[in-house]
């Protein structure tokens, strides 16, 4: 019997050895796994930790104060500087520059204020061009540049040529030959010959030989000595 008891008490001794071997194992793992642990982990971790918000979200006063710097930056610009466009709107085109068609006296004035005493008719009436002295066949030329608006031929002006200039100018010149030197619709150049002057009609025979001149902006007559050029 107390054979018994002495096997039993002896086992009972080993197996608390046993426990407490096991149970210093696993202290010395744990301890081993806490050693182990490299210090760019446990940075990661404190980043992890970190609210990623409050870090990478910068405040309204602090993107103020950040504009501002780069604003007062001498190197460039400020942010709110306005760029102002290159072109707004389009050039106005400027006025034509006229010269005389041909060279010669002004037999009959330019007059729609009061009335001028015209000798063929032998009346006085108002008069919206001017009558210039020139000798039958003398080049007629084109007072700017422009195209041909009309050629017509008239009772009063005989064959007429109308040309079309910027600003919704207009020059016509009657009393030509018929034999014009141009055709509706061409583009024609200062001091280009568009014709040559013929014989008087009877409304202008009292005149001689001369060149109706005529002007006019908008539908408005224009005194051609106020607008045209000197040769």
């Amino acid at each position: 019997m107390r054979k018994n008891e002495k096997e039993t008490a002896k086992r009972m001794q080993t197996l608390a050895i046993c426990v407490c071997l096991c149970l210093v194992a696993v202290g010395a793992g744990v301890t081993y796994r806490a050693f182990d642990r490299t210090p760019a982990e446990s940075v990661d971790f404190a980043e992890r930790e970190q609210p990623v918000t409050a870090v990478q979200t910068p405040t309204v006063d602090t993107a103020i104060l950040n504009r501002d710097k780069q604003s007062n930056d001498p190197g460039e610009a400020p942010d709110v500087e306005e760029k102002t466009p290159a072109k707004q709107t389009e050039e106005k085109p400027a006025k034509p520059v006229f010269a005389y068609p041909v060279e010669g006296e002004i037999l009959l004035p330019y007059s729609v204020d009061h009335a001028i005493y015209d000798p063929t008719l032998d009346q006085y009436r108002t008069n919206a061009g001017i009558s210039l002295s020139a000798e039958t066949g003398t080049a007629v030329k084109a007072a700017a540049d422009g195209v041909v608006k009309e050629i017509k031929e008239d009772a009063e002006t005989g064959m007429t040529v109308v040309i079309e200039h910027a600003e919704n100018w207009l020059t016509t010149y009657g009393q030509l030959e018929k034999t014009v030197k141009v055709k509706e619709g061409e583009t024609v150049k200062q001091g280009q010959t568009i014709g040559s002057v013929a014989a008087p009609t009877k409304y202008g025979v009292a005149l001689g030989s001369h060149l109706e001149f005529a002007m006019e902006q908008n539908g408005e007559p224009k005194d051609p000595t106020e607008n045209l050029k000197k040769n």
